[in-house]
């Protein structure tokens, strides 16, 4: 497993890249505007700075305002423009994945009319988003979600992405196991690794206290980190863990305390 740092938007993406790249190897890039956003400058200066500090680099799809699953058509389509034109933009920085959020919840729950309309529209978006997957040849992955109020709960429990994932059945459509995100719901980490299994081509990693989503420093929580690291070397897992944390220095920390903890499964 690579230890790799999630790019906190809100620093300058070059003074972000050129501090952590003297301690880390792999960043994932935060394609929300203005800090990431798809332009021909930031494509330029993103490639520039892979090549110089030989950078690995995924992509997290813009979150922020989107939703495909909403049962605004315009609204629908217009998220599914952001993710769709990210995939490019993630191909064009020779990305290795990108990491996509599920639909959240645009009504008052228990209208199950409207429940319906919005996993249909969730349903065709990831279709779109396969079909654009498999056509750059680009891996997707869609990040299971915290217990919180905008969630569907099928994407804090991971049922839902199971769902998506085995429908659809593309090798270019896969999960993002986010450790911090499961740690808020009633479903313990390593459980959720067993029930995603071979699904998880991608973790991000953080802390909190099991109940709010805080990005703590890993190690400064509740998360049971030595029986994740556990169960993720259990099902093969030898990818990228992506400290979302939101410094550098919490970064570091977080790196420190788990390393020994890896290097002991090994």
């Amino acid at each position: 497993m690579l230890y790799g740092v999630s790019s906190a938007i809100e620093l300058d993406v070059k003074e972000f890249i050129v501090s952590a790249a003297a301690t880390f190897t792999a960043i994932e890039l935060v394609s929300e505007f203005p800090h990431v956003h798809y332009s021909t400058p930031n494509v330029n200066l993103l490639s520039e700075l892979k090549r110089s500090y030989d950078l690995t680099y995924t992509m997290h799809a813009p979150f922020c305002g989107v939703n495909l699953a909403s049962i605004n058509p315009k609204l629908r389509n217009a998220s599914l423009y952001e993710i769709l034109n990210s995939i490019t933009y993630a191909t064009e920085l020779g990305c290795e994945l990108i990491v996509v959020h599920p639909g959240i919840v645009s009504y008052p729950r228990g209208l199950q009319k409207f429940e319906r309309i919005a996993k249909e529209n969730e349903g065709d978006s990831f279709l779109r988003i396969c079909e654009k997957a498999e056509n750059e040849k680009i891996l997707v992955c869609i990040e299971n979600m915290p217990r919180f109020p905008p969630a569907f709960k099928e994407a804090w429990t991971g049922d839902g992405l199971v769902e998506i994932v085995d429908e659809l059945r593309s090798r270019f459509l896969q999960v993002a196991l986010d450790v911090g995100h499961c740690n808020t719901t009633d479903i313990p980490v390593p459980q959720m690794i067993h029930k995603f299994g071979a699904r998880i081509k991608h973790v991000h990693i953080h802390d909190n206290d099991g109940f709010r989503e805080t990005h703590a420093v890993v190690g400064q929580g509740s998360v049971p980190w030595p029986a994740v690291i556990e169960a993720l070397n259990k099902i093969g897992y030898d990818g990228l863990l992506i400290d979302e944390h939101r410094t550098i220095e919490g970064q570091k920390r977080g790196r420190d305390y788990l390393e020994p903890i890896i290097q002991s499964f090994r």
